[in-house]
C-alpha cells in the first residue's frame, strides 16, 4: 500500500509541475546516437544531399518518437535540420509549418541560437518565394537577438541572407558589405556553408574581373572542401560564364570540363541536377556548333532539352501556391492575436452583417441599371465587330492585289531585261543580265506565292524552292537539262523577310552549279535538304558536279556571287559553310527573322 501511495503522489506532483508523466520513463537526452544524428544531418546540408538527408531525418524522427525524446534540445535541432532539408526539396509549406512551431518552442524555452537560426531560415524561404518585406522582417528580428544575446557565431549566417536580400531587393553596395562580413565571421567561427556562399556573393557582386575570378575560385574550393559537388559544379559553371568574354577566356573550356568532372560525382539526381546538366550540355552543343560539327551539336542539344524537361517536371511537382504561403504566415500571427480577436469578434461580426446588408441593397439597386447598360454595350460591340470583319476582308483583298501588282511589276522588269540581253552579243554581259533577271525572278516568285495562297505572313519553303528550280528547268534545253531533289524532315513555313534572302542565296547556288558543275558522263543533279533544329533551321545544298571544279572554286572564293551570298547570310544573321570536296556543297544555319507585329 505504501508503494502505491508513493506512485500516486509522484504522478500528482508531475501533473502539478506540468510535467509529462511519460517523461518518467523517457531515456537520457544525452544519448550518443541522438548527437550523432544531429551531426549527420548537418553534414547532409553542408554537402547538399537533400533527399538522402530527408530520408535519414524521417527515420530518426521515428526513433525519437519511439524513445519519447521529443523534448530534448538535440531533437529540436534535428527537427530544424529536417525543415531545412524539406526546404531544399522545395516543400516550403511543410518547412514553414515546422519553422513556426519550433520558433514558438525555442522562444518559450529561451533557446536563442535555435530561435535566431529559425528566423534566418524563414527569411530565406521568403526570399525564395519573392516576399521581400517578410524576408526583411525576419532578418531584422534575427539581428535584434544576435545583438542582444551576443550570438556572434550566427552573424555569418545572418550576413549571407542579408547580402542576398540586398542584392535582390535593395543595394548592391550593402550586399557586398554583408557578403564580406559573411566570409570574415564564417572563417572566424568555422561556418563552412557561409564561407562558400559568402565568397560566391562577393564574386558575383565584384565588377573587377581579376578580383571576381579569384573570389569565385575561393567559393569553388570551399564547396569541394564541403564535398558539395552540386555547389562546386554550379560554381565552375558560373566561373566559365563569367570569364567567357574576358582576358581569361582561354581558361573557359577548362572550367567547362571541370563542370563535367564534378557533375558525375553528384549522387542525387533531383531537379537541380537536371538543371545543371541542361546548361552544361547546352554549352557543349554551342561549342560543337561553332566547330561546324552539326551532328554532335544536335546530339548534345537533345540531351540538354531532355534534362530541361526533367527539371521543369520536378519544379512543378513541388510548386507552392501563394495562398498556401499566406495561410502559413498568417497562422503564427493569429496565435499571437488570439485573445484580442476574442474580445472584438462580436463587434466585427455585427459590422460585417450590417455592411453585408448595405452592400446587398446597393448591388440590387445597381443590377437593373447595369443590365440595361450591358445590353447597350453588347449591341454596340456587335456592330463594331461587323464593321471590323468587313474592314478586315477589304484589307485582305487589297493586300492580295498589292502582292499581285508587285509580282507583275517585277515581271515587267524581267521582260525589259530579257529584251535587252537578247540584243547583247557579249557572252559575259549576257550572263550578267541573265543572273540579274533570275534574282529578280526569285523575288517575284515570293509575291506570286503570297498572292495564290492568300497567306500573307508565311511561305512554305519547299514549295518555293520547287517553283524556283522549275523556272530554271524551263529555261534550259534537253542538252542542258538537269535533275533536282528537295528533302525535308517536316514542313517549314517562313515569313517574307526570311524567305527573300534565302531565295537570292539559292538562286546564286543554282546558277553556279548550272554554269560550272556539268559533267559529260552523267546528268547534273541538284539536291536541297531542309531540316528543323529546335528554333533554328538548316539548309544544305549539294550537286554531283565535276571532280575538279576549278571554276566553281574560284567563284566561291572571289566572285560577285560570293559577296552577294555573304551579304544575304549577314542579313539573316546566320552561319554558312561553303565547301569544295570534288563537288559543290553549301550549308546554311539560320533562324526566322523577328519582325514587328505593328
Amino acid at each position: 500500500m505504501k508503494i502505491k501511495d508513493f506512485i500516486v503522489s509522484l504522478i500528482v506532483l508531475c501533473i502539478m509541475l506540468r510535467l509529462d508523466v511519460s517523461s518518467i520513463y523517457a531515456q537520457d537526452c544525452n544519448e550518443v546516437w541522438l548527437q550523432e544524428a544531429k551531426s549527420q544531418l548537418d553534414t547532409f546540408l553542408i554537402s547538399y544531399r537533400p533527399q538522402t538527408g530527408l530520408n535519414y531525418s524521417d527515420s530518426i524522427s521515428s526513433m525519437i518518437k519511439s524513445y519519447r525524446l521529443e523534448d530534448c534540445e538535440a531533437t529540436y535541432w534535428i527537427n530544424y535540420y529536417g525543415a531545412e532539408l524539406l526546404e531544399l526539396n522545395n516543400r516550403y509549406k511543410e518547412a514553414l509549418d515546422i519553422y513556426y512551431t519550433l520558433s514558438s518552442t525555442a522562444k518559450e524555452l529561451q533557446k536563442w541560437d535555435l530561435f535566431v537560426s529559425i528566423q534566418i531560415s524563414i527569411a530565406r524561404v521568403m526570399e525564395t518565394i519573392n516576399r521581400g518585406d517578410d524576408c526583411l522582417r525576419h532578418l531584422k528580428m534575427a539581428k535584434e537577438y544576435i545583438d542582444h544575446k551576443q550570438l556572434l557565431n550566427l552573424y555569418a549566417f545572418y550576413s549571407v541572407r542579408m547580402s542576398s536580400y540586398q542584392r535582390i531587393f535593395n543595394s548592391k553596395d550593402s550586399a557586398y558589405f554583408y557578403a564580406q562580413q559573411a566570409v570574415d565571421y564564417g572563417i572566424k567561427y568555422n561556418a563552412p556553408r557561409q564561407i562558400a556562399d559568402g565568397f560566391y556573393l562577393l564574386g558575383m557582386l565584384t565588377s573587377n574581373i581579376d578580383t571576381s575570378y579569384y573570389l569565385m575560385q575561393q567559393s569553388f574550393e570551399q564547396f569541394l572542401i564541403n564535398k558539395n559537388y552540386y555547389g562546386a559544379s554550379t560554381m565552375a559553371k558560373n566561373i566559365q560564364n563569367k570569364i567567357k568574354n574576358t582576358k581569361f577566356s582561354n581558361q573557359s573550356l577548362s572550367w567547362l570540363d571541370t563542370v563535367s568532372k564534378y557533375i558525375v560525382l553528384i549522387k542525387e539526381h533531383n531537379y537541380t541536377y537536371h538543371y545543371l546538366l541542361n546548361k552544361n550540355y547546352e554549352e557543349i552543343s554551342d561549342r560543337y556548333f561553332f566547330k561546324n560539327n552539326l551532328d554532335s551539336a544536335y546530339y548534345y542539344l537533345k540531351l540538354s532539352k531532355e534534362h530541361m524537361k526533367q527539371s521543369d517536371i520536378n519544379v512543378n511537382q513541388t510548386e507552392i501556391s501563394q495562398a498556401e504561403i499566406d495561410n502559413i504566415t498568417s497562422t503564427e500571427r493569429f496565435k499571437a492575436e488570439a485573445l484580442t480577436r476574442q474580445t472584438k469578434f462580436q463587434k466585427i461580426l455585427l459590422s460585417i452583417l450590417v455592411l453585408g446588408l448595405i452592400s446587398a441593397l446597393i448591388v440590387a439597386y445597381n443590377l437593373n441599371s447595369k443590365k440595361i447598360k450591358i445590353e447597350k454595350q453588347r449591341t454596340h460591340i456587335q456592330n463594331q465587330n461587323e464593321e471590323l470583319a468587313h474592314s478586315f476582308q477589304r484589307q485582305s483583298m487589297l493586300l492580295s492585289e498589292i502582292h499581285h501588282r508587285v509580282k507583275n511589276n517585277l515581271q515587267l522588269v524581267i521582260s525589259l531585261l530579257t529584251l535587252h540581253f537578247n540584243k547583247v552579243k557579249d557572252k559575259k554581259e549576257y550572263q550578267y543580265l541573265e543572273d540579274i533577271s533570275n534574282k529578280v525572278r526569285s523575288i517575284a516568285l515570293i509575291h506570286e506565292h503570297l498572292y495564290h495562297t492568300e497567306q500573307f505572313e508565311k511561305i512554305e519553303l519547299k514549295s518555293y524552292l520547287k517553283d524556283l528550280l522549275e523556272h530554271y528547268l524551263a529555261l534550259h534545253t534537253s542538252d542542258t537539262e538537269f535533275a533536282y531533289e528537295i528533302i525535308e524532315d517536316q514542313t517549314i513555313h517562313l515569313n517574307l523577310e526570311t524567305v527573300m534572302p534565302i531565295g537570292i542565296i539559292c538562286t546564286e547556288l543554282i546558277s553556279n552549279s548550272l554554269k560550272y558543275g556539268r559533267r559529260p558522263d552523267q546528268m547534273l543533279k541538284l539536291e536541297f535538304k531542309l531540316q528543323s533544329l529546335e528554333s533554328k533551321y538548316i539548309l544544305k545544298f549539294h550537286d554531283n558536279g565535276i571532280e575538279t571544279n576549278r571554276k566553281f572554286t574560284d567563284q566561291i572564293k572571289s566572285g560577285m556571287g560570293t559577296l552577294l551570298i555573304d551579304s544575304m547570310v549577314r542579313q539573316l544573321q546566320a552561319q554558312s559553310s561553303p565547301t569544295i570536296n570534288g563537288t559543290a556543297s553549301f550549308n546554311l544555319v539560320f533562324q526566322e527573322k523577328i519582325i514587328s507585329k505593328v
